[in-house]
């Protein structure tokens, strides 16, 4: 019973006890006039006095009932306001929970359900999106080198440096973890060209993870859904972003001449090495000189000790060449055994693979140092 309704009811109560009294009143007054009129003043007042309990009797049980009747509303409301606060704990509970299943906890960005949601919402009213799908590189080196939480400090600096570049591009923008070292950034009706020097720009900047410091190595790809299918453009988008982690943390826009077009379903094209089935053509390429490089990813230390490695064989090849050849004719040797020091002509051979193989390794330890020079300069 709501408020208005229990002072209808309570006014309704009053005005029915007050026509009682007054009618009680009128019915007992009437006989003592008669009595005070012919003299007989003490029987009237004696009478008037026992007609006045009924009176007071019918007053007193409509108050005790109007009580417990108002006592009664207000129970009601109580217990209805505490059903009402309640429900608005409970609802609120039941929306942070929602908002904690949506949120990914180390980095406090939306997980991939609510990118998935937003990508359909799109694509449901063919409004342009622009959807840039990244990978942090060298995350398992990270791991490594400085255990699982300077993984996670790495992964949160990449997530603030995406934030801003998103934020700096568009209001309505939103920056994702979709998957363990994976991000997306959605953009409705945004440029490509300035999505992507944005990325570039925010990601220039080194950063301290575990007191180290290191710079942020993201590949990323960037494709427009047009109005389309945004799911589709998805699909291009991380066609690109393996195209720009094959050239080395590249932040590209989507090209199908260069990324390869997408299947129907999303599925990424075949130009991976990895994903294509092996043949003798390939296998002739692997002794030709001619079979494609392969990016390594190293800390500097290993790389250094390579380097090292490298210049060791170079200079055991390097002692080879300094043997001198022997005159078989001078041989003192027993005719019975037989004479295994080389001769000139064989040291000749050998001197010429010596010096292939130390121009080899040469080349291999210098192009090495070059870039752990050029790492450490960065750095």
């Amino acid at each position: 019973m709501s408020k208005s309704d229990a002072g209808s009811t309570d006014r309704g109560d009053l005005l029915r006890t007050t026509a009682t009294i007054t009618i009680v009143a009128i019915l007992a007054t009437a006989p003592v006039a008669v009595l005070a009129a012919y003299g007989h003043l003490a029987l009237a007042v004696l009478i008037a006095m026992q007609s006045w309990i009924p009176v007071g009797i019918i007053a007193t049980t409509r108050l005790i009932r109007q009580h417990r009747r108002l006592a009664a509303a207000q129970a009601r409301e109580e217990e209805l306001e505490g059903r009402i606060a309640a429900g608005a704990a409970l609802e609120e509970q039941l929306r942070r929970e929602l908002l904690a299943a949506q949120t990914d906890p180390l980095t406090g960005l939306p997980n991939r359900a609510l990118a998935e949601r937003a990508i359909a919402a799109a694509t449901a009213v063919a409004a342009p999106l622009t959807i840039a799908f990244a990978d942090a590189d060298g995350l398992h080196t990270v791991n490594a080198n400085g255990g699982h939480a300077a993984g996670d400090q790495y992964l949160k600096a990449i997530a603030v440096r995406l934030l801003h570049a998103a934020a700096s591009v568009s209001a309505g923008a939103q920056v994702s973890r979709t998957g363990g070292d994976e991000f997306m950034i959605l953009v409705p009706r945004g440029d490509a060209t300035a999505l992507r020097d944005a990325i570039r720009v925010a990601l220039v900047r080194p950063v301290v993870v575990a007191g180290r410091r290191m710079q942020l190595r993201v590949s990323v790809g960037i494709a427009l859904s047009g109005g389309g299918n945004a799911r589709y453009a998805l699909a291009q988008a991380d066609a690109a972003m393996f195209t720009a982690k094959r050239a080395g943390n590249q932040t590209l826009i989507y090209n199908a001449d260069r990324d390869g077009v997408p299947g129907l379903d999303g599925t990424r094209p075949q130009v991976r090495r990895r994903d294509v089935e092996p043949d003798r053509d390939t296998a002739a390429r692997a002794t030709d000189g001619t079979a494609p490089t392969t990016r390594l990813v190293c800390s500097l230390d290993e790389a250094a000790t390579i380097a090292n490695a490298l210049w060791l064989a170079y200079d055991r090849w390097a002692a080879v060449l300094q043997a001198e050849p022997s005159d078989s004719a001078a041989s003192t040797a027993p005719a019975e055994t037989i004479d295994v020091t080389p001769t000139a002509e064989g040291l000749d051979r050998t001197a010429a693979f010596a010096e292939a193989e130390m121009a080899k390794y040469a080349e291999l330890a210098r192009r090495i140092s070059a870039a752990i020079d050029a790492a450490s300069e960065q750095s």
